[in-house]
């Protein structure tokens, strides 16, 4: 289905994966009011993305509870290189995510985890991370993917 007169919306997110494409990492958050086509934009723009590795997540009123949900869903793709990451990051990361037993992680440590573990990946081909309904995100997803970006 076509974007009509997204034209704005549609050049700053070819731009976004421009930059993604030449090694530049951007942030971009898309606002508006609930059904003016912000998950059809994101769609399009995975569909042209199709040179990238995309990871996905979706935010999930039901899960809003439930700590880094969303965030588990996204990494899900690139868990097989927990182990890679640095003793700290890496233990933080598998107890935040119930892969091991543990004290209650540091978030900051978590944050570290998720942007040296997004880094390595990008190193490899561009990586083009896509978060819809973030409003429905759990609080410690959302935290860790806004210092991240």
């Amino acid at each position: 289905m076509p974007l009509l007169d997204r034209h704005r919306e549609r050049a700053a997110l070819d731009g976004l994966l421009g930059d993604v494409r030449s090694g530049r990492g951007r942030a971009l958050v898309l606002r508006g009011e609930a059904g003016v086509g912000k998950s059809a934009l994101l769609q399009h723009t995975v569909g042209l993305a199709t040179d990238m590795r995309v990871v996905h997540t979706v935010g999930a009123e039901s899960e809003m509870e439930l700590a880094f949900a969303g965030l588990h869903l996204l990494l899900a793709p690139l868990l097989d290189r927990i182990e890679r990451l640095p003793g700290p990051q890496g233990d933080a990361l598998a107890v935040a995510f119930g892969l091991r037993k543990g004290d209650a992680p540091d978030r900051f440590m978590i944050g570290l985890a998720v942007l040296t573990l997004l880094a390595e990946a990008a190193e490899e081909r561009a990586l083009l991370c896509v978060i819809d309904d973030a409003q429905w995100l759990d609080q410690s997803s959302a935290q860790v993917l806004a210092f991240v970006a």
